[in-house]
């Protein structure tokens, strides 16, 4: 409740804290934020996850491997879950007792994790880079005071907290509730998931709990090379239900025989070069299409852009991935030809598709209501991107150009982060 803005009670050591000037200019900043994340996202998020996300298995075990802290949109689209499992490579953190810290330490602590999660209130993702500089250190730190500030502002109670590591993995298990609603499970977990034992023992742990469905969004297309193939081919086969926008799995992994495919919104180039799907575009002109999304999802902030991929399996899990097409190159490799390049960085000519409907009221107020768009700094993302893979850069050349990439993005950040 105290990092959330939100009153604590009166006999709470805590409560003479929320008196200070400090405070209140937390209290506040937090509020405007959330207030705007309700009103261009999150609740029109709830209401299309109540028409489209009906299946049971939003009810038992979701899995959203690479969406680090990001509590928000997993509880928007699977309120219901009874147990929620997050991954990333931020560390699980602590949070200090706040009622310890002098008013100078207490205000720059408030000040860092508000930083961190003004991003994900406005965009509705976490950037890599930003929690890095903001929480790595200091008395908050880790991804702990963010979940705990979602968990609030969401309207949750959380009732226990443990650190664990049942796969070996540093992780942090939250036991929450709201109202009357039984207990549920929040597990967080720095581990990563690129081919290899990690990989391995964390998602053979999560076989250990079952079938669930699978959440991606903001994924860096890194499930689109030959990294992250465990992942990949694990999801494929555990998944009754894939939810999705087109940084996740490519499309061509869907095997229509196996798979009730339903394509939402507008899918337009992706913000990193070199990852556009001629199949994922034809979706749209199919009875796939499902029709438009009042809310921005993953990269593409704005609902008129934004993509969803609604997979829901049909057939028995399948023993191995679908093997029609061979997986693309992976993206850093260095000798695809000038003209393979163009042609999968070029959209094809885009098929004929039945006249979009009038955006509904809450569309044009979302809209209407949103800030600039943050195109700095996600191409600046992307640009880091580029950089760790171009494979012909010396590693002093590669640093070089990833501090400057970094200054650039710290100085996106402290003008738009309070």
């Amino acid at each position: 409740m105290f990092l959330s803005g939100l009153p604590v009670s009166s006999g709470s050591p805590l409560a003479a804290l929320q008196e200070s000037a400090g405070y209140e200019n937390h209290r506040e900043q937090i509020a405007k934020r959330w207030d705007y994340c309700r009103r261009a996202r999150w609740d029109a998020m709830r209401i299309w996850a109540r028409r489209n996300l009906t299946q049971g298995s939003t009810k038992g075990v979701v899995r959203y491997l690479f969406g680090g802290p990001d509590f928000l949109a997993a509880h928007a689209f699977f309120p219901n879950a009874h147990t929620l499992v997050l991954g990333g490579l931020e560390p699980v953190g602590a949070v200090m007792p706040p009622e310890t810290l002098d008013l100078a330490a207490l205000a720059a602590s408030l000040g860092s994790t508000r930083q961190a999660i003004s991003t994900a209130l406005f965009a509705g993702y976490f950037v890599t880079r930003e929690m890095n500089a903001q929480l790595r250190q200091g008395n908050f730190w880790g991804v702990l005071p963010l979940l705990y500030a979602q968990l609030a502002l969401t309207g949750n109670k959380i009732q226990s907290v443990e650190m664990v590591r049942p796969f070996g993995s540093p992780g942090v298990k939250i036991s929450y509730r709201k109202g009357m609603r039984g207990p549920q499970t929040l597990y967080y977990f720095q581990a990563n998931v690129a081919n290899g034992a990690e990989c391995s023992r964390f998602t053979s742990w999560l076989r250990s709990l079952g079938e669930g469905a699978s959440y991606l969004k903001a994924a860096s297309y890194l499930m689109h090379g030959g990294g992250f193939t465990q992942v990949r081919d694990f999801l494929l086969q555990t998944s009754p239900l894939i939810v999705e926008d087109d940084s996740g799995i490519p499309f061509r992994y869907f095997d229509p025989n196996r798979w009730k495919l339903k394509v939402f919104g507008e899918y337009n180039q992706p913000i990193f070069s070199g990852y556009y799907q001629n199949d994922f575009r034809d979706a749209y002109a199919t009875k796939a299409n499902a029709g438009p999304l009042p809310f921005g999802a993953g990269y593409q902030v704005f609902s008129d852009k934004a993509n969803i991929l609604l997979a829901t399996r049909t057939g028995a899990p399948a023993a191995a991935p679908p093997k029609k097409t061979p997986p693309a190159p992976a993206p850093a490799a260095p000798l695809l030809a000038k003209k393979e390049k163009r042609q999968r960085e070029q959209p094809a000519v885009v098929a004929t598709k039945p006249p979009r409907p009038a955006p509904s009221p809450l569309q044009t107020a979302s809209v209407a209501a949103e800030p600039p768009p943050r195109k700095s700094l996600i191409a600046l993302e992307a640009e880091e991107l580029r950089i760790r893979q171009n494979p012909a850069l010396t590693r002093k050349e590669r640093m070089r150009q990833l501090r400057d990439i970094w200054q650039k993005q710290l100085a996106v950040m402290g003008k738009t982060s309070a």
